[in-house]
């Protein structure tokens, strides 16, 4: 299940992130949903994703000439009713936060599985062709 938590400024960003964390959340499982880009060293050094709703320059013009708002096409990746969105949206344009919390329940297992260099028994340099998954 997906998590949201608004927070007014930065300090209370790491505050809500340290929470996470303490609730056994990888850094890879939040996203920080921001108006602007962040400026954050401490962020920027880490695995959360950071999502600014504003967008790149394309973005802006785009949004110009087609009247669809940046945060709406953001928010929409979280398949939100009409209410929570529209909630979301406006604490964005409050230039508030939201952490995204969502737990990663995908199993990693079969790259264990199906990749020759967790294959204990070669040794030595491993090729391609040894790998007993799909080839692309």
């Amino acid at each position: 299940m997906t998590e949201f938590t608004v927070v007014d400024n930065a300090e209370a960003l790491y505050q809500a992130i340290d929470g996470k964390r303490a609730e056994g959340y990888k850094d890879y499982e939040l996203t920080v949903l921001s108006k602007s880009k962040l400026h954050l060293d401490e962020l920027h050094d880490s695995e959360i994703n950071l999502t600014s709703t504003g967008g790149t320059f394309s973005d802006k013009v785009a949004k110009i000439m087609t009247g669809e708002d940046t945060e709406s096409v953001v928010l929409a990746n979280y398949n939100l009713s009409d209410e929570a969105s529209e909630r979301y949206k406006k604490e964005l344009m409050d230039n508030k936060f939201i952490l995204v919390a969502a737990k990663d329940t995908s199993s990693h297992e079969e790259v264990n599985h199906l990749n020759a260099a967790y294959d204990e028994k070669i040794l030595g340099k491993h090729f391609s062709e040894e790998t007993r998954g799909p080839k692309s």
